[in-house]
């Protein structure tokens, strides 16, 4: 595979299917389709997937927040296309979108034991703010991240 052959692209109705598929097996707390039908519809311009020879291999869940946050609110690459740069270039295509639609700032949280996507948002200039305690229904705290991209 070669990121030559990927498509960044917005995400349709017909891919909810495979998007919950990825998000299902990539998260202890998911996203139900029903949400994810509602995200893909309230922000159509910045719910992205990656898709390669017409399958889905990753998708990117970001949206606008008082005209100048921008908020990644989910992003997962299938177990088997992971460790390829997909979800770098999912984080580099939604932050050039959040930018045109005029965010200044963008905003995540990860899970603290998510280290692995710790080190992907560092490179990309994310920096550590702060931890929510007891953010996820298991009761782990998240990492909140920032980056100012205006």
């Amino acid at each position: 595979m070669s990121l030559n052959d990927l498509i960044v692209r917005r995400a349709l109705e017909t891919d909810i299917p495979r998007i919950y598929d990825i998000e299902a097996r990539s998260f202890l707390e998911p996203y139900s389709k029903r949400l994810l039908r509602f995200l893909m519809l309230s922000s159509p311009d910045t719910f992205l997937v990656a898709e390669l020879d017409n399958l889905v291999v990753g998708y990117i869940i970001s949206t606008v927040r008082y005209n100048y946050l921008g908020h990644i609110l989910s992003i997962a690459v299938d177990e088997n296309f992971r460790r390829r740069g997909i979800g770098r270039l999912l984080m580099l295509n939604a932050e050039e979108r959040l930018k045109h639609l005029g965010c200044i700032i963008l905003r995540l949280e990860v899970r603290v034991s998510n280290s692995a996507a710790q080190n992907l948002y560092l490179k990309l200039g994310y920096k550590k703010a702060y931890v929510i305690s007891n953010y996820y229904k298991n009761g782990e705290s998240a990492m909140v991240m920032f980056k100012v991209i205006g």
